[in-house]
């Protein structure tokens, strides 16, 4: 286990990328003491994929392939290629978000870590794609199937862990410079700086900055992203101590996409092709699905729809901004502004400074230690219109009786003690006023991973690890005012702007939600490591211990079974009794303070490796997973007046990995048979409401049975040509019915059914060319039909995507490092839906209409990016 082969007195400067398939320090020391960094020899890479010879079923991704996918995409693109995941993205540059799945599992059951820290969102664990670091910083991205390492901060990871590392400063001053212009007036700039070593204590540093802008492929609005990172590594001795510092700042500006529900798409084809309805009579349920397949023709009759319907306006006029009509005048923005491109929102700042370090304390005894800061600010934009007078309140919809909850919590502008409020403040109180309504959310977190590894012999180490992860999560939902176009003044709340604050009589903002939650989790871990029968047997014995706890803090009332938003006044309890009793449907909960919700697992993790030959070696392990409720589970309720309107239990999984590896110069080859045991599966079903709100109800279904076979397979016969192909089959089933809890009465029939959005095959590969100063890769997959709803009666096609990148080296003309290239993604123009909005049924027997309203992302078309990169 301790062989070693040194190129330099640089060696802790390579070992990290050479073991970068580890998150933590901490396990990138236990799983890369074995390691050999001299010319050719190391892991095998082919088309930049790499199969580590890992007790887990792992994949890994280098630089070499990440390079050459498009400039500025999003790193969870460039593992869709790895058997299993699949990723859809909003379009084609990667900076508008987009959704993954694992084995099954979506992107809130994915552990995502970026140089060891956590990136999934505190709260409800979600990955936002289009933040993550330039794909020019990624040394390596790894993919853990089913497991997290034993010193993982998560409590989200009952579906794998995705993990990635930042490059390394280099020894020499080097500089990089890429600009890229792509279809969509595609515009992005990229730089990097290499210090080299400055010191005599051999510190290194590196500086990048990026931007990037284009317009939407489809209707108004724009992608605006800009990005720094920066790090600086300080080695300590001669044996591979050293501590490394290093900071990250995203920052998005973006519009989103209209898309259209299955009830549009219905109806922009009504004449031309008949497609179901929903109703009594329908032709189509969980017995005999429909699968939306629509021709090219049909597709792009659907794209072009040049209506409102599913195309945001591009500008729009607000009555309520005209305040020279005067008082006396009603001005009414019900019909105004509520389709503009502007409020479909979603800015976004987030930043991390991140410690990594490394210390030899004896010749057996290491020390590693991680830490981090991260913030983040957020929201998802949106509108609504306030009546400005309390008799006027249930009508701001539109509708004369509308008391749904989302209407209802928005009639309390009076706060108990007046009328009314002049909201746009034209002197009267008469009007019908949109407003900038996003849910905002602002994170403060830290982290630390602290372990101890000792050799206990050549052949035998052990290591115990602590977890610390602690975040503030903010919650607000502050109404400010809009310009006369229907545009937010400020991308997040008013921040004490009076300019722009929406008041009630009392003085106090409007809000829609008010809340501040701590999750905290402490961890703790211990590794066992060895290898018997002259180095063939590799054992793996772990188990991690997390302890949870959620500090949950409710300045609003609870609205029963709303999970995303609450009632939020300045009216006196009494008041709001009163109005409580008044409407029908709606019961409500007393704000509350430090309600602790605790999650408690002892989660083993076993794996062992066996080498056949020196080429096969077999593979197998079992581990336990855990994801624990998030946050928006927990505020549906209140545990005094309002109970769980279900099932709230960690998610629970046990994982089990069998396969044989290849492995040799020529080839590289992985084929994984595994099955994953899923307890107390929570669904959510989403309702769209005017100006992008939504209302959510999250519902636990029991048990997942999930099994499939992934296998891939990499050829380099010679150094010009590599190719790479894949497979994955994965069948993923819910074994009951969701239930209501207080009566057992079946509210969705979902036993039986297949998990939403996982398709049951996947396959494709990448072939490259490289006849130097030219270079050509082409890759390809096909994704197979996705389920839309957990009821199994709608279903989207699979489509088949085809990228091209091609190259032209300048090294010919001493221009080393510098190249022109081409990325063309979309190749043959495919016609898709790519992102899925799931819902729990399409056709419920009995009604006019669809609940849930599943909605459908059309793909990106065809796209074209020339760059030129630069270095020195």
């Amino acid at each position: 286990m301790k062989t070693k082969y040194f190129a330099s007195v640089a060696f802790a400067a390579l070992m990290l990328p050479g073991a970068a398939y580890a998150q933590s320090t901490g396990t990138v020391e236990a799983e890369g003491e074995e390691i050999v960094v001299t010319g050719s020899r190391g892991p095998t890479t082919i088309s930049g994929v790499q199969i580590p010879d890992s007790p887990k079923a792992r994949a890994v991704i280098t630089q070499e392939l990440i390079e050459r996918r498009a400039p500025g995409q999003t790193i969870l693109d460039t593992i869709n290629l790895i058997p299993g995941v699949s990723f859809t993205n909003s379009d084609a540059y990667g900076s508008s978000g987009g959704q993954i799945r694992i084995r099954g599992f979506d992107g809130n059951r994915i552990a995502l870590t970026f140089d060891g820290i956590p990136l999934n969102d505190s709260g409800n664990y979600a990955i936002y794609s289009n933040q993550q670091l330039d794909p020019e910083l990624i040394e390596t991205v790894n993919v853990n199937f089913g497991s997290a390492d034993v010193d993982s901060p998560t409590a989200a990871a009952s579906g794998g862990t995705i993990n990635y590392r930042s490059l390394m400063p280099t020894d020499k001053l080097s500089a990089t410079a890429v600009y890229s212009h792509g279809t969509n007036d595609m515009n992005r700039a990229f730089v990097l700086l290499n210090t080299g070593t400055f010191t005599s204590f051999g510190t290194k540093a590196w500086l990048s900055a990026s931007s990037q802008r284009y317009n939407q492929f489809r209707g108004p609005g724009e992608i605006y992203k800009q990005q720094y990172n920066g790090k600086i590594y300080q080695p300590i001795g001669s044996n591979g101590d050293f501590i490394s510092i290093a900071a990250h700042y995203n920052q998005n500006r973006s519009n989103f996409y209209s898309n259209p529900s299955y009830a549009n798409i219905r109806s922009r084809l009504t004449g031309l092709e008949t497609l179901p309805v929903a109703g009594a009579g329908s032709t189509a349920s969980s017995a005999n699905p429909y699968k939306l397949d629509l021709s090219n023709e049909r597709y792009d009759f659907v794209f072009d729809d040049p209506s409102g319907t599913y195309r945001y306006d591009a500008t729009c006029n607000l009555p309520s901004a005209s305040v020279a009509a005067g008082n006396g005048t009603q001005q009414d923005d019900r019909s105004s502004c509520g389709n503009i491109f502007a409020t479909a929102y979603n800015p976004s700042n987030t930043g991390n400074i991140r410690l990594n370090s490394r210390y030899e304390l004896s010749d057996k005894l290491l020390f590693t230690l991680d830490g981090a800061y991260s913030y983040t600010r957020a929201n998802g934009g949106g509108s609504a219109v306030l009546a400005e007078s309390n008799t006027n309140a249930l009508n701001a919809g539109g509708t004369a009786a509308n008391t749904s909850v989302y209407q209802y919590q928005l009639t309390r502008i009076g706060a108990g003690t007046a009328a009314a409020v002049d909201i746009n403040r034209d002197g009267d109180t008469q009007d019908f006023v949109r407003v900038y309504f996003p849910s905002n959310t602002r994170t403060n977190r830290y982290t630390a991973i602290a372990g101890l590894r000792y050799q206990l012999d050549e052949d035998n180490l052990i290591r115990i690890a602590y977890t610390w992860d602690s975040a503030r999560h903010r919650q607000t939902g502050e109404a400010s005012l809009l310009d006369a176009h229907g545009m937010p003044q400020v991308p997040f709340a008013a921040d004490g702007d009076t300019r722009y604050e929406v008041v009630d009589a009392a003085g106090n903002v409007i809000n829609k939600r008010n809340r501040k939650s701590y999750a905290i989790l402490h961890q703790i871990s211990g590794e066992y490591r060895g290898e018997f029968f002259d180095n063939k047997l590799k054992v793996a014995l772990g188990v991690r211990a997390p302890f949870f706890r959620r500090n949950l803090n409710n300045y609003c009332y609870t609205i029963a079974g709303q999970s995303n938003d609450a009632y939020c006044t300045s009216q006196t309890p009494a008041q709001v009794a009163a109005v409580d009793a008044a409407v029908t449907g709606v019961q409500l909960g007393a704000p509350y303070a430090k309600r602790i919700k605790k999650y408690d697992a002892v989660l083993p993790n076993v794996g062992a490796t066996f080498a056949l030959t020196s080429e096969i070696s077999a593979f197998g392990s079992f581990s336990k997973g855990i994801s624990v409720p998030r946050t928006d589970n927990l505020y549906g309720f209140d545990d005094v007046s309002i109970t769980p309107v279900q099932a709230v239990e960690p998610e629970k999984t046990d994982s089990y990995d069998l396969g044989l590896r290849y492995s040799s110069s020529l080839i590289q080859a992985q084929v994984a048979a595994w099955k994953i045991d899923y307890q107390n599966r929570i669904i959510s079903t989403t309702t769209l409401l005017e100006g992008g709100q939504t209302l959510s109800v999250d519902r636990n279904v029991g048990d997942v049975r999930s099994k499939g076979i992934d296998a891939s397979l990499g050829i380099r016969p010679n150094r010009h040509f590599s190719l790479y192909s894949f497979v994955s089959y994965t069948d993923a089933k819910l074994q009951a019915d969701a239930v209501n809890p207080a009566t057992g009465a079946v509210i969705l029939p979902t036993a039986g059914k297949f998990v939403v959005e996982t398709p049951e095959w996947q396959y494709g590969g990448r072939a490259q060319i490289d006849f130097s100063p030219v270079s050509v890769g082409i890759q390809a997959k096909r994704t197979g039909s996705r389920w839309v709803t957990d009821v199994n009666d709608l279903k989207a096609a699979g489509y088949t995507l085809v990228d091209l990148d091609a190259r032209f080296d300048l090294g010919f003309a001493g221009l080393d490092r510098t190249f022109f290239q081409l990325n063309v993604s979309n190749l043959l123009k495919e016609r898709y839906f790519s992102n899925l909005s799931t819902a729990g049924n399409a056709f419920p027997i009995g009604t006019s209409t669809s609940t849930g309203a599943p909605r459908f992302t059309f793909g990106a078309p065809r796209t074209f990016i020339g760059s030129v990169h630069f270095e020195f």
